[in-house]
């Protein structure tokens, strides 16, 4: 556990602050960005106002949860990979370890020095006429409690996704082979695939199949190019009769046009 890490450890780095980010740390850049879409949301006083807070909230820790499993699983989980030996694994070239170092920085400190500039008090100098609001809502009092709720759950997401993603995985694994069903339908996402290839992609490959071999090889390749090419092949397989390398026989046929063109001349 943890060799990869201790293999790539500017790639964990980066990963941990990316994943930090994006999943809404307080102070990080992501909490701004979250916190400001629930914090309005709530504060529209409405029904569904409060109905898109609650998916909101909810979202906010799903999206930490599957987050930090894949930070966990990469990081700190077993070595799967059966192709490559881990002794092979390497860290990424500078040219690409700089801009993550960049982006790692943004990540870090672009939420908390520039919050005011974008979502604060002089979010209006900045944005100007570029954000056009049907009703401004005004940045009222909030509870505390409130504020506190989605940061909690982000923070209280790192330990629950390392529990059950590393330390103990056979409570996931008993879950699963317990729903299983619900388990294949959720992994393949609803059959939503499956059904859109049965109601549109099927009916439109056999569409597609009918005209290419009865339409376009059937009749149009038939009677076209490949019919004509057939034509003129057989003809000129008739003609070559007529090349027998005789003296006689080309002397034949130049008295037979002679003839022709007389009896054209005569008539006309």
């Amino acid at each position: 556990m943890g060799g990869v890490r201790k293999k790539l450890p500017y790639t964990y780095i980066s990963m941990l602050i990316g994943t930090l980010a994006l999943t809404g740390f307080p102070f990080l850049s992501g909490f701004y960005s979250k916190d400001a879409i629930i914090e309005f949301a709530y504060l529209s006083n409405s029904s569904l106002g409060y109905y898109a807070t609650s998916i909101g909230i909810i979202t906010a820790f799903l999206t930490s949860i599957y987050s930090w499993r894949l930070f966990f699983k990469t990081f700190h989980g077993a070595y799967n990979n059966k192709d490559i030996s881990i002794h092979e694994t390497h860290e990424s070239p500078i040219i690409m370890l700089a801009p993550l170092l960049f982006l790692g920085v943004g990540a870090l400190f672009t939420g908390f020095f520039f919050k005011d500039i974008f979502i604060g008090h002089y979010s209006e100098d900045f944005w100007k006429t570029s954000i056009f609001f049907l009703n401004e809502i005004k940045h009222g009092t909030i509870p505390l409690w409130f504020l506190l709720l989605t940061p909690v759950l982000v923070v209280v997401s790192i330990p629950i996704s390392f529990y059950y993603f590393v330390s103990n995985t056979k409570i996931l694994e008993d879950f699963k082979n317990t729903n299983l069903p619900l388990y294949n339908f959720l992994l393949n996402k609803w059959f939503i695939d499956e059904l859109y290839d049965i109601i549109f992609i099927r009916p439109v490959k056999s569409l597609g199949s009918f005209f290419w071999k009865k339409g376009d090889q059937g009749v149009i390749d038939r009677f076209g190019p490949d019919g004509i090419s057939k034509l003129i092949k057989k003809i000129s397989d008739k003609a070559s009769l007529f090349q027998t390398g005789f003296i006689y026989d080309y002397a034949f046929a130049m008295l037979i046009g002679l003839s022709v063109l007389l009896t054209y001349l005569i008539l006309n």
